[in-house]
């Protein structure tokens, strides 16, 4: 889990999830109210979990079923969005991507 690079509180699963959520580039601290921004290596490192769902795409044609297409895109994407907190890390500045 990600922890507060100010105040060294490391957030719970459901803050880290509720921060993520909003699409800002800073996640206010859960604890101190800090702003805390992803690392450039952490940010690699979710996308490359994010393309979990697109890799069941050639599973999903192989059944012809819009309803096993949907269902395993579907939970292909809700496993991503449980995992992201576990590869989320945080700093006080932000860092370029490259």
């Amino acid at each position: 889990m990600p922890t507060c690079q100010k105040c060294n509180q490391e957030w719970s699963w459901r803050d880290t999830q509720k921060g993520i959520m909003h699409f800002k580039k800073g996640i206010n601290c859960p604890y101190c109210g800090e702003t805390q921004y992803q690392t450039a290596s952490s940010l690699r490192r979710t996308n490359l979990v994010g393309l979990a769902p697109l890799l069941a795409l050639p599973l999903v044609i192989m059944f012809d079923s819009w309803f096993w297409t949907i269902l395993i895109i579907l939970m292909a994407s809700l496993a991503h969005l449980s995992i992201i907190p576990f590869f989320l890390k945080l700093s006080n500045e932000e860092e370029p991507m490259w």
